[in-house]
């Protein structure tokens, strides 16, 4: 099997834009200068901002089915409540991206009848230099075939990178759990195993209790009595072999490639 997105989608994003004659890029979006994060953000006006909203829009349904979009398009999205000049360079950027990037194809090749399903999870801590949030990525495996993938703004200011790691691990373990009641509502029972990068994180989720940790919320600890009733395995993986890597920050083409 394979998957590919409606490539309608990217057309109409590049045509919105007027960039059917520009120069293509090999990345969907770049981390912002410190000259350019001060810069006045002048809102735009209401012509624009519903223009910004609707190419948005768009994009983020098409991120839905492309792992490659899913961080910037999630960016770009913060910012439709209020558009202004200085986030219009967001969908530019995209747009720019997607004129040479306009397919992706997701490829399913036939394999056995897998009993795990496999997570990746991933944070960016106080990625967000203007309000101190971090972003959550992750996404589930069942052998070769990509299930679900995600990137999302975490609700809350993080204190320290393992706090901001055990969220984006607790995360993946609840989308894992879905994954895994579904399963089990067609009759097959499947184990977990979940990949973090983060060896704090790891030996949070291991242990019983916040300890001297005192600033962990009690939500997040939530996962050690998974680990101990779903008999979830929490395993350490390198930062370079993390996929979820991907739905966290601004990667180099070629991390890109690798990650998908």
């Amino acid at each position: 099997w394979e998957i590919e997105p409606d490539q309608r989608h990217a057309d109409i994003i590049v045509h919105e834009l007027g960039l059917e004659e520009s120069k293509p890029v090999i990345t969907p979006g770049e981390t912002e200068s410190r000259q350019e994060e001060e810069e006045d953000e002048e809102p735009l006006d209401a012509a624009m901002a519903s223009k910004y909203r609707a190419i948005a829009a768009r994009a983020n349904y098409l991120a839905g089915d492309r792992t490659d979009l899913m961080y910037a398009v999630k960016e770009i999205c913060r910012s439709m409540a209020n558009a202004t000049a200085r986030a219009w360079k967001k969908p530019k950027r995209l747009g720019r991206y997607l004129r040479g990037n306009s397919r992706v194809a997701v490829k399913y090749p036939r394999q056995g009848e897998e009993n795990e399903i496999v997570g990746y999870s991933d944070s960016d801590w106080a990625g967000c230099r203007k309000t101190g949030k971090s972003t959550s990525g992750g996404a589930l495996m069942i052998g070769s075939h990509l299930i679900k993938a995600w990137s999302r703004t975490q609700n809350h200011v993080t204190m320290s990178p393992a706090e901001a790691e055990l969220i984006a691990l607790v995360q993946c373990t609840s989308e894992c759990m879905g994954v895994q009641s579904i399963l089990r509502d067609w009759g097959q029972e499947v184990r977990s195993t979940l990949y973090a990068d983060s060896s704090a994180a790891l030996a949070i989720a291991k242990r019983k209790g916040a300890g001297k940790l005192r600033h962990i919320r009690v939500s997040a600890l939530w996962i050690q009595y998974v680990q101990d009733r779903e008999g979830t395995e929490h395993i350490k993986i390198l930062g370079t072999e993390n996929p979820a890597d991907l739905m966290t920050k601004y990667l180099t083409r070629e991390k890109v490639d690798n990650a998908i």
